[in-house]
């Protein structure tokens, strides 16, 4: 038998071990094994022999308690000798050998204490195996999802994840309230019974009992006992949500399974640290990029002016990739003489030194141009700065000057570096326009590239910085190689405002999460009436 031990995976299998045995002792009419439950209640019955059922049962508690029942002859015992193990964690056990006249029961007690030892031992390598398999489940969905959790920083996602990953490996439910403006919100939940946790949470009574319990944990304090009638649950955990060294929210677990399956409150503990820390990790990334989309749009003209034979629109786009303040800037200005002038540009690399430098970048051009100096003197103007200052930021630009004729929009278009304007037609397909020139900051003298084309009307001239084209998908295509042209024809007769809005939207789905910042400014010239 204890060669036997080790290879035991099931507590079934020990009865097949042990009884068998004991039965082909001289002298043995019965074998029976009882399974104990905590208030010594029988939860399972095992024999070989005389089958332990009907009033046997009544009869094997009563020996096992230690009372010595009448009636034993009748079915052909001489004696029973009994022996219980008990064992901390488990189950316990007692194994009642039924004897006749001809058994030599010294012999039979001491094969039944050997028995005893073997049955301890195997039940005890049972649990131990028990526990490591759950302590390895439970490694592998704190792992996976540490995993999940990771893969977002949308902190509603993460909040939405957490239960789904809970429920039902975990718990038969779990909700999920965060902490916001001082006090406990819900923000999800889920239930193996959704139409149960509905109803439940349709209930005011069970609301405010959920508000006090979160209330309590997040406030520091120690939570009351859950009411388990009020929430038809059998067991509640609650267990607070703490990311650096603030509670952010709590989680609540609701089990309606036995108390051996529930997993240890220090497990329940550090899935919710891991949900705290992802959700922490998601509201600040949420109010970094506020912070950066509103320093954005200061370093952008609050509106465009309006110019009268043609229609303005523009869009910038925060990428996803960093969170910092980007270089991208555009402006519409109008010259002394009755011009208009478009400007676009792009600022190398992020963050607060590149946003100064947009700023002035921007403003320098709109101002010369304004006042009436050429593209060309204005980029001069620029270069000089940028060389004066000695930063080793370069600033790619295009200016486009347009003109009003008779027969259309004339476009001079001036550029240091900056990727060419597109021309959408009204009547064929786009049209890709001419760049050149070097960036601004890098040459003593700058290296201008210039050109001109024709709007007719109802043509669109379309300025953009390099995060429109240069978005690039999982294989590294960039949208301007494949989907460009497409996405143009396609949006060719909506408005303007949506025109650049989804033509930024659609660049950046292209390239996915690694998208820069993109600005597009478009001009439509007027239609003939």
């Amino acid at each position: 038998m204890w060669t036997s031990v080790g290879r035991i995976s099931v507590r079934d299998e020990l009865a097949q071990l042990i009884l068998p045995p004991l039965q082909g002792l001289p002298g043995v009419v019965a074998v029976w094994g009882l399974r104990h439950g905590p208030d010594d209640t029988v939860l399972e019955y095992r024999w070989t022999g005389v089958p332990l059922e009907g009033p046997h049962r009544e009869l094997a508690r009563a020996i096992a308690s230690g009372r010595t029942p009448e009636g034993l002859s009748d079915l052909g015992f001489s004696e029973v000798v009994r022996d219980r193990f008990d064992l901390a964690g488990e189950a316990a056990g007692s194994i009642l050998v039924a004897v006749d006249e001809s058994a030599d029961v010294p012999v039979i007690r001491a094969c039944l204490g050997q028995v005893i030892e073997v049955t301890r031992e195997a039940i005890r390598l049972l649990g131990q195996r028990r526990a490591e398999q759950a302590q390895q489940t439970r490694d592998a969905l704190l792992a996976e999802a540490s995993l999940q959790m990771d893969q977002v920083l949308d902190t509603t996602q993460t909040m939405q994840r957490v239960p789904r990953m809970a429920v039902p490996a975990i718990a038969e439910g779990c909700l999920v309230f965060v902490t916001e403006e001082g006090r406990p919100v819900l923000r999800s939940s889920v239930h193996v019974d959704m139409r149960r946790l509905s109803a439940l949470l349709g209930d005011p009574a069970v609301v405010a009992h959920l508000d006090h319990l979160v209330s309590r944990a997040v406030l520091g304090g120690t939570a009351p006992p859950a009411d388990t009638t009020l929430l038809s649950t059998r067991s509640v955990d609650l267990q607070p949500l703490r990311a650096r060294g603030e509670i952010v929210g709590a989680l609540v677990f609701l089990f309606d399974r036995d108390a051996s399956a529930i997993p240890p409150t220090s497990f329940l503990r550090d899935l919710a640290s891991r949900a705290a820390l992802a959700i922490d990790n998601g509201t600040r990334y949420e109010r970094r990029r506020r912070d950066v989309v509103t320093m954005q749009q200061h370093l952008l003209p609050t509106r465009l002016p309006a110019v009268d034979g043609l229609e303005l629109a523009a869009s910038y786009l925060v990428g996803d990739r960093i969170l910092e303040v980007g270089g991208d800037f555009y402006d519409v200005v109008s010259g002394a003489d009755g011009s208009v002038a478009a400007l676009v540009g792009d600022v190398c690399g992020r963050g607060v030194d590149a946003a100064a430098l947009t700023g002035m970048a921007r403003h320098t051009l709109a101002a010369l141009l304004q006042e009436g100096a050429t593209p060309v003197r204005a980029m001069t103007r620029l270069n000089a700065r940028l060389r004066l200052d000695g930063s080793w930021r370069f600033v790619t630009a295009g200016v486009a000057r347009l003109r009003l004729t008779g027969h259309g929009v004339e476009v001079d278009w001036v550029s240091a570096g900056h990727p060419a304007p597109m021309v959408l037609r009204r009547v064929s397909g786009p049209e890709r326009g001419t760049g050149g020139g070097a960036p601004l900051g890098v040459l003593a003298e700058p290296r201008i590239g210039e050109s001109r084309l024709l709007l007719a009307p109802g043509d669109t001239l379309i300025l953009f910085t390099d995060g429109l084209t240069e978005s690039r998908d999982a294989h590294g295509v960039m949208f301007e190689d494949r989907a460009l042209g497409e996405t143009l024809d396609r949006l060719r007769d909506r408005p303007l405002n949506e025109l650049v809005q989804e033509l930024s939207t659609a660049a950046a789905a292209f390239g996915g999460s690694g998208t820069d910042d993109i600005a597009v400014l478009a001009i439509r010239a007027g239609r003939e009436s």
